[in-house]
């Protein structure tokens, strides 16, 4: 059966092909009654928008590319969500990748979106990351926004939050209620941003001349089963602990379940407090304190940086830090 063309589609709603184009497009200024008349075209003919084609006669598509390292964390989710409706209130499409902290992944994804002109693309890079990888990207001349992970290079426009403020935050409410056995649980050991948390809390604690115990600060993978395990091990090994500051909330909830089975409880007798401020954190019983970096936030922001650049906005990298807030619930009780 062959295809139908755009002329056709034109001849047999009574209008050029430009204005067949431009209603295609969203584009121009067009009645409703013409734009009507050219959509019951379309759908009569069952015209087919090719957009590959399209993409290779403007050199550019409506294509947004967004790389994630680990697309199961939920705070990522929201992330994205912000980015979306950013993205779709502008008619651009968003299409997600997976790295799983794959170098070889996120590259192929990168070339896959060059290969079809998209406009521009957000990232949060694999932890090893070669520097050669950012130089290419550089040379390519696409918007690329770079989110979440700090970075040493100064020449991508950067969003992302506050991590030192956010562990101090923190680490000064358990000071407040008291504690002095606290540990930090959770993040990996490359990790920019767990550095960036460690030094919040850990100078936190020397403000209240508390010397920071190295065996108390333990990684773990962003996963409820790995911090459920790491965290038994810590409090078997150092009963005295009696609060934590987590790199993520989703390790808080994996701490909460070890809590359970040594019969402690958030709250009474243990202080817990997350980072991220996931739907979960406040679904969860006992309610989660934790540190709000508002991810909605950082992905919508990080599309209207990208918007910008995509329309040609040419000024120096800009590097937004949205400032943390601690949401005080049920964790580490009321006093």
């Amino acid at each position: 059966m062959a295809s139908v063309t755009l002329a056709q589609v034109a001849e047999r709603a009574g209008v050029s092909t430009a204005t067949v184009s431009m209603v295609l497009r969203n584009r121009g200024r067009i009645s409703d009654a013409t734009r009507q008349r050219v959509m019951k075209a379309l759908d009569e003919s069952g015209y087919v928008y090719n957009q590959t084609a399209a993409n290779l006669r403007n050199r550019t598509s409506n294509q947004v590319g967004l790389l994630l390292h680990d697309i199961t964390n939920p705070f990522y989710g929201e992330m994205t969500a912000g980015l979306s409706q950013e993205m779709e209130r502008h008619d651009l499409l968003l299409f997600l990748a997976n790295s799983e902290e794959s170098v070889e992944r996120q590259q192929k994804f990168v070339d896959s979106l060059m290969r079809n002109n998209a406009c521009g693309m957000v990232l949060c890079a694999a932890k090893e990351t070669p520097s050669l990888f950012f130089e290419t990207l550089k040379r390519r001349n696409i918007p690329a926004i770079m989110v979440v992970r700090p970075m040493d290079d100064a020449d991508f426009d950067f969003v992302g939050t506050d991590n030192f403020l956010g562990a101090q935050l923190a680490t000064q409410h358990l000071l407040r209620l008291g504690h002095r056995h606290i540990a930090f649980i959770g993040g990996s050991e490359n990790s920019a941003s767990r550095a960036q948390r460690i030094g919040g809390y850990s100078s936190k604690l020397l403000e209240h001349r508390i010397q920071p115990d190295s065996s108390w600060v333990v990684p773990s993978l962003a996963s409820q089963g790995d911090s459920a395990r790491v965290a038994g091990a810590l409090f078997k090994r150092y009963p005295e602990i009696t609060a934590a500051v987590c790199y993520q909330d989703v390790v808080a909830l994996g701490v909460m379940q070890t809590l359970r089975k040594m019969d402690r409880v958030a709250g009474k007798d243990f202080a817990l407090v997350g980072f991220d401020d996931i739907t979960e954190a406040s679904l969860v019983q006992p309610a989660l304190t934790t540190v709000s970096v508002t991810a909605k936030e950082i992905g919508r922001q990080a599309g209207e940086l990208l918007l910008s650049r995509i329309q040609r906005y040419d000024g120096p990298p800009k590097h937004i830090i949205l400032p943390p807030k601690l949401v005080v619930r049920e964790s580490c009780g009321f006093k």
